[in-house]
């Protein structure tokens, strides 16, 4: 039996030619990213000294999704969706995905990836990522801490720039701006729409947004009435329904009658919230489609665009009226 595992053209045989373990082979055939180029080229000579062939067994394509704030995810809102849509557009284009979350960053470094995905990883969380495998890296709606890395979303700015301007034209001139927090590529774009429009319409003194992640619910209501506001940019992800629902049932606020409000949407609850909400929906199907096609185009050696942003939608519905 001994002799059989050592006979030539066996992995056996270059395991022992190599002065390695069988794993050490395996990972060289499997082109594990840690291998040295030393140590590949000794097990490659063994092969060769062996007369091993591997059979060809097609590895599957995997991605890395290093996904942020997973302790928040609900049904039906942005994270939620978007990782559906990502898994479906992967599974379309053959590929799995592996997910990782942003408080266990090393594991990336560990997985055998083709391509890396962020989704809603802080700017601190994006510049611990020193260490990942070099593969294609696309980042959904965030900063590019690397210039190696690709952006793929919706732009913020005019999703803010254009709410704002629909509440402009129905009449309402103190409009109050809420965020999950105040920095970050995603809040900074937002507030910056939101000013212009503001401004482009005469506004003399342009509110600063209220942030979820340093207010609460109480603390947001009292500054939109600190603000006298008639309307209300609701663009928190994590905290919308907290406010909503503090500024109705606390503060007795009837939504459109005494304020106006647009949020994002969320899929399970704006059509069914009373009254319907007024939102912002980003394409979330057409950003996760082109993050798979970006990282395959990449690792296919073809030119992609640094940064592909996608044109969010205004769903009219019944929480906004003049003031």
């Amino acid at each position: 039996m001994a002799k059989d595992m050592l006979r030539k053209g066996s992995i056996h045989c270059v395991a022992k030619e190599a002065g390695v373990s069988i794993v050490t082979v395996s990972r060289v055939f499997n082109d594990y990213p840690h291998v040295s180029a030393r140590m590949r080229e000794r097990v490659l000579s063994a092969a060769r000294e062996c007369g091993y062939t591997p059979r060809v067994v097609s590895k599957p394509r995997v991605l890395g999704a290093l996904v942020g704030h997973l302790d928040s995810l609900t049904a039906g809102d942005y994270k939620t969706r978007l990782i559906l849509y990502i898994v479906q557009a992967a599974a379309r284009s053959g590929y799995l995905v592996e997910f990782i979350p942003q408080t266990a960053i090393e594991l990336a470094t560990k997985s055998l990836v083709n391509g890396i995905i962020q989704i809603a990883l802080t700017p601190q969380d994006a510049e611990a990522l020193d260490a990942l495998p070099k593969v294609p890296t696309v980042v959904i709606n965030g900063a590019l801490a690397d210039p190696s890395w690709y952006l793929v979303g919706s732009d913020h700015y005019e999703e803010a720039r254009v709410a704002c301007l629909y509440l402009l034209a129905r009449g309402h001139r103190r409009i109050g701006l809420v965020l999950d927090e105040l920095e970050g590529w995603g809040v900074e774009n937002r507030a910056r729409g939101y000013r212009d429009a503001m401004q482009s319409a005469g506004v003399a003194t342009v509110p600063e947004p209220l942030a979820a992640d340093r207010l609460s619910p109480s603390e947001i209501a009292d500054g939109l009435q600190h603000l006298d506001a008639t309307a209300c940019l609701n663009f928190t992800d994590n905290y919308g329904l907290a406010v909503l629902d503090h500024l109705v049932v606390e503060r007795a606020v009837s939504i459109p009658a005494d304020l106006s409000v647009i949020c994002l949407e969320d899929s399970a609850v704006s059509p069914f919230y009373h009254p319907r909400l007024t939102t912002v929906a980003q394409p979330l199907d057409r950003i996760a489609g082109c993050v798979v096609e970006t990282i395959a185009h990449l690792l296919d050696k073809k030119e992609v665009s640094r940064e592909t942003l996608f044109e969010s939608r205004l769903i009219e519905r019944h929480s906004v009226t003049a003031p």
